[in-house]
């Protein structure tokens, strides 16, 4: 043997008795009493008898850190039979980087191995023993993962498959097994130092556990049309027939003091007691959690005593509909953007259908609400909440433009939008009144999605809700457009005579056909209806509307 090789050989001892003096330290043992014969026995003054044996291959070093504190889970068979397999077969690497990351295999050796084996075939260069061990001993890791004996010993008795299916599933199963105790490890570590809080260690449990080693495939699902067409899948139902599904995603939102709090309590009242409110049924009786993040809590009691009071079905349990409300909350309500918020809030779901969050800009309060990226947390969220088989009805406030405040990301996920505006001729004294306009209706058409006006009255028996055809004035250049479309105005010389944008103009004369109010022969429209009285700046008018 060469010096060199005796040198590989002294190292191997020395990281054997490293392990087992630390494996005693751990357990708190002493050393065994045949240790330091054995010791002296084997000194520096002896040598070897006779010829020394053939260098076996070099075994891959263990995790020393984490075996320490016991057994690991992992297999190291299925590891080598799967790093052979790929040796020998390269159309089976494809398989593998599906569902499998270096940092899977327990074994550092192992992990080297993987991670050169996918990266030479990134690149269209073949796989094998001879290959694989120049590119390792080229980059100087070829003694670091065992030697090239250590490589040839993983082809030693490898069945080929035509697929790595059960070994994969094997190293996958041990890497998530890994992945929990090192989870388990840092939630009792942090639960442990001083100001530690349930709610925080519960956020961070939920995050790990969101690690993809947890998951025995990070590969998606792929099914043919007849395949998907064929599954037997439970039919989607309604919370709120029809603006509101199971698993659905709603926003209702509106300029302030308009009365969507009102309105998302009227209808979480509907979707507890299994009753109907406006146009919008709820076929049965859910549960409902309402959290409200601006409104006095007697605010909300007078506004519940009202919508109860007047409503015909009263609710079969009391815990069908449960509300947080900030004045009884210690250290006021969470922030939703966070996971330590979210956690808070799954907390009180307690088999809840629908959650319904009162609103936005109250209960997020991390971020810039015009960034798309801020709004990922809550969105991720949602969906979680989505595949839990919740419903979320988000109640949001309107920008100075009409639409919706902040990034428009947030209608990306929804299934149906809706917004409240106040009437053209509303007047504050009316008390709520609004029209109801959809903006988005994923699941639903027709007569369901015309818009609608409703109006509040509040009296000795609660509330009283009523509803008719929307305001027709309720844009102020409308007259103005039909009037000079009626004059044969073309679409560039009606924008020009308003001082507003062809868009602007394309759009009113879309509406106008839609509602039929151009009439086919401009000729017999009376003089005093084709000129066009203008009472108003056209700036001023596009800015109203707008607003």
């Amino acid at each position: 043997m060469t010096t060199h090789d005796w040198a590989s050989l002294a190292g191997l001892f020395d990281e054997m008795f490293s392990l087992r003096s630390l494996r005693r330290r751990a357990s708190g043992g002493a050393a065994s009493p045949a240790a330091p014969a054995a010791a002296a026995a084997g000194g520096a003054g002896s040598t070897p008898s006779g010829p020394p044996a053939a260098r076996p291959a070099r075994p891959p070093l263990r995790d020393v850190q984490n075996e320490l504190a016991g057994e690991v889970p992992y297999n190291e068979s299925a590891e080598r039979a799967l790093l052979g397999s790929l040796l020998l077969e390269n159309r089976l690497i494809a398989e593998a980087t599906q569902h499998l990351l270096a940092e899977d295999f327990h074994l550092p050796a192992h992990r080297g191995i993987f991670r050169r084996i996918v990266a030479m075939d990134a690149v269209g260069q073949p796989v094998d023993l001879v290959t694989l061990s120049e590119e390792l001993r080229r980059r100087n890791q070829l003694e670091e993962i065992g030697g090239a004996a250590y490589l040839c010993s993983l082809t030693e008795g490898v069945v080929l498959r035509d697929s790595l299916g059960p070994y994969l599933r094997i190293v996958r199963q041990k890497s998530g097994l890994r992945q929990l105790m090192r989870a388990a490890e840092s939630v009792s570590f942090n639960a442990r130092q001083p100001g530690a809080t349930l709610e925080e260690c519960r956020a961070l449990w939920m995050a790990l556990l969101d690690d993809r080693r947890l998951q025995l495939s990070n590969r998606l699902r792929c099914c043919e049309a007849e395949e998907l067409i064929g599954l037997q899948l439970p039919p989607r139902g309604m919370v709120l027939d029809p603006v509101l599904p199971t698993q659905g995603l709603c926003m209702l939102y509106s300029p302030r003091g308009v009365g969507k709090t009102y309105i998302a309590l009227a209808m979480a009242w509907a979707v507890a007691s299994g009753s109907s409110f406006l146009r919008w049924r709820a076929p049965q009786p859910r549960k409902v959690l309402f959290v409200d993040g601006e409104l006095p809590a007697t605010t909300l009691q007078e506004r519940l005593a009202a919508i109860r009071g007047a409503s015909a079905q009263q609710l079969p349990t009391h815990s069908n509909l449960r509300l947080i409300t900030p004045d009884l909350q210690e250290f006021g309500v969470p922030d939703v953007s966070t996971r330590a918020g979210q956690a808070l809030i799954e907390n009180e779901l307690a088999g809840a259908e629908l959650l319904v969050l009162d609103n936005l800009s109250a209960l997020i309060r991390s971020g810039n609400e015009n960034e798309g990226e801020s709004w990922m947390p809550v969105a991720e969220w949602a969906l979680r909440l989505r595949q839990r088989g919740i419903s979320v009805l988000f109640l949001h406030h309107a920008g100075k433009s009409g639409a919706q405040r902040g990034t428009s990301r947030r209608e990306d996920l929804l299934d149906t939008v809706i917004a409240l505006k106040h009437p053209s001729d509303y007047c504050p004294i009316e008390g709520l009144r609004c029209v109801v306009r959809f903006e988005k209706a994923r699941n639903f058409h027709g007569d369901s999605a015309q818009p609608f006006e409703l109006a509040m009255k509040c009296g000795e028996g609660g509330t009283q809700w009523s509803i008719c055809a929307p305001t027709p004035d309720a844009d102020p250049l409308l007259a103005a457009v039909a009037s000079l479309a009626r004059l044969g105005k073309s679409v560039r010389e009606v924008a020009a005579e308003l001082g507003i944008s062809p868009t602007a103009a394309h759009r009113r004369l879309r509406q106008l056909r839609m509602q039929q109010e151009l009439l086919e022969e401009p000729a017999a429209l009376p003089p005093e209806e084709v000129t066009p009285a203008l009472p108003f700046d056209p700036a001023e008018a596009e800015q109203a509307l707008s607003a």
